[in-house]
């Protein structure tokens, strides 16, 4: 390994370089700096017959070429093909973030060619790369899902993809589809998740729908505070039929709760026993002023 200056047009880009593209702006940005300051860490390169190839720094090699500069310290050192990809990966990870896109396409070709690389389970790929072996499984899901499934966005997260397996695939697809148009945030895609795994049927149906009027957090309250599958309809249908907002729906569900708490709280198990009074509701009478209590034997009702 040397420490050489290098003239920038003997320097070629990586063709193994993970990163897809190169925003003009944050380019132009780094130019700037460059001007101001010039280059404050070397670029790593190997040699390639009479040129170099970049291994790591790639955004710097071009914004030295906008900021006029005719050359560039370099670092020198002698690496195999088969150790490009990964440390052109692992410079790139621990500076500027890859897209998620990126990141799955990197850790994709690490491990489909990992014989190569040397690596003979996804753990050592995740020490290798210096992440959790989940976040190396989740990024391996999410390349599987956008390429066997048409037209999947590459704004869709990583970890939305990831955290909707073991979904149908048409009901993972649905989450994608919503969030493409603009009809789901990514955390509202999370609850539609969790709300998937355990929702009934017509849940499913009604969240799942473009344009519903039953929002995730609606559907997360009903299914998590409404166990009762006829209460969760019945509720779905005011939502539809009086427009009712997820304040409104929290509103309405402790009725149905208080409701059914006052009737278990007045319910017999069989006849009363013989002396045993219940009080069913009292009131004060707005013309005579009187207070009355409103009193049950389990027979016969009577005002006091």
């Amino acid at each position: 390994m040397e420490l050489k200056v290098i003239p920038l047009g003997e320097i070629q880009p990586n063709p193994f370089q993970p990163r897809e593209s190169f925003e003009k702006e944050s380019l132009k940005d780094l130019a700037d700096s460059i001007k101001d300051a010039g280059v404050i860490q070397p670029i790593v390169v190997r040699r390639r017959g009479f040129n170099y190839q970049i291994i790591a720094g790639e955004r710097r090699w071009r914004a030295a070429q906008i900021a006029g500069l005719k050359e560039i310290v370099c670092i020198v050192k002698e690496i195999d093909d088969e150790r490009v990809l990964l440390e052109s990966l692992i410079e790139n990870l621990h500076r500027r973030n890859l897209t998620d896109v990126e990141r799955e396409n990197a850790v994709y070709e690490l491990w489909e060619n990992r014989e190569e690389f040397g690596f003979e389970s996804k753990s050592e790929l995740a020490r290798a790369i210096g992440v959790p072996l989940q976040n190396v499984d989740n990024d391996l899901e999410a390349w599987d899902f956008r390429h066997n499934e048409d037209g999947i966005s590459s704004s869709i997260p990583t970890y939305i993809i990831s955290r909707s397996r073991g979904l149908p695939i048409e009901e993972r697809k649905k989450i994608v589809e919503k969030i493409q148009k603009g009809q789901l945030k990514a955390q509202e895609a999370y609850t539609t998740i969790k709300v998937l795994r355990k929702a009934p049927e017509s849940i499913k149906k009604e969240l799942l729908k473009s344009k519903s009027p039953i929002t995730p957090k609606m559907a997360e309250t009903i299914v998590t505070k409404l166990p009762a599958e006829e209460e969760q309809e019945q509720i779905i249908e005011e939502i539809k039929q009086s427009k009712l907002t997820e304040d409104e729906v929290e509103d309405r569900i402790r009725e149905i709760q208080r409701t059914k708490k006052e009737d278990k709280s007045l319910s017999t198990n069989g006849e009363a026993e013989k002396g045993t009074v219940h009080i069913v509701g009292e009131y004060d009478c707005p013309h005579c002023r009187r207070h009355y209590i409103i009193k049950c034997d389990g027979k016969h009702d009577w005002l006091e």
